[in-house]
């Protein structure tokens, strides 16, 4: 899940590795190594608004799920949980973001504007727990407003130099899920009810849910203190080497990600 909890599991964590109580069931077709394919997957398409609120101040919204207001004063202004954003500049000299959890930075990320306003260039670095970082680009076309950070925006372009590694094992009716990179570990009955997440940059009251639908198909939401954050669905290809993760915001699902994983 690459938004797991908003940009909250050592090395590559092997099989024999995963603790007993969690050895994979050998016929599950979930069980290995899953690494994106980039060039596959297609995490544009969705759409945020900046609501001009006067002094300075603006109000963020996903159109769902998260919204909180801030200004480029370089103050950092609650998000969600314990995360914080910090802004400086201006639009007409470039605005510069930072997005911290309990004082630890997660990114950093640079906007410009082009000479006519109708686009908005994103340049950032996020930074993961096992001392690596990776460089992202997102390019946004304006949708609503006419200057500056205020309006709506359309997602166009999503580009990261990191590809995302998952190690998954199914044993009976539970799911086992390590994110090495971000240090994050995710225990989960397969039934809908809430699993356990751990991780240094997962928020405090973070739980995830999976569902099998089907004997290719598992249903997923993230939530963060009971509230849905995002749902989703990882459908298995006919041959099992690969996987689609379709990820949107609640009442949002005509603008999905779409992360294709195949196995190692």
């Amino acid at each position: 899940m690459k938004k797991l909890l908003c940009c909250a599991c050592a090395a590559v964590l092997s099989l024999a590795a995963v603790s007993p109580c969690f050895a994979a069931a050998a016929d599950s077709p979930w069980n290995g190594t899953w690494k994106e394919n980039q060039a596959k997957s297609m995490l544009s398409g969705n759409t945020m608004t900046y609501t001009a609120k006067g002094a300075g101040q603006f109000h963020y919204s996903n159109g769902g799920s998260i919204e909180y207001d801030f200004a480029c004063d370089g103050k950092a202004y609650p998000t969600i949980s314990d995360r914080t954003v910090t802004c400086t500049g201006t639009a007409a000299t470039g605005m510069d973001f930072i997005a911290a959890a309990h004082g630890t930075v997660l990114s950093k990320s640079h906007r410009t504007f082009s000479p006519d306003g109708k686009m908005m260039m994103i340049h950032g670095t996020s930074m993961r727990p096992d001392g690596t970082s990776y460089d992202f680009d997102e390019t946004m076309k304006r949708l609503t407003g006419m200057r500056g950070l205020a309006g709506k925006w359309l997602n166009v372009k999503d580009k990261s130099t990191a590809a995302n590694v998952m190690v998954m094992q199914v044993y009976n009716d539970m799911m086992h899920i390590e994110e090495p990179a971000q240090k994050e570990m995710i225990d989960a009955k397969l039934d809908g009810s809430d699993g356990k997440v751990n991780g240094p940059n997962i928020p405090p009251g973070a739980a995830t849910t999976y569902k099998t639908d089907g004997a290719n198909k598992l249903d997923f939401s993230i939530k963060l203190k009971g509230k849905v954050l995002y749902q989703g669905t990882y459908t298995l290809s006919p041959d099992g080497k690969s996987f689609v993760e379709s990820e949107w915001v609640p009442g949002k699902m005509a603008e999905k990600d779409r992360v294709v994983y195949e196995k190692q």
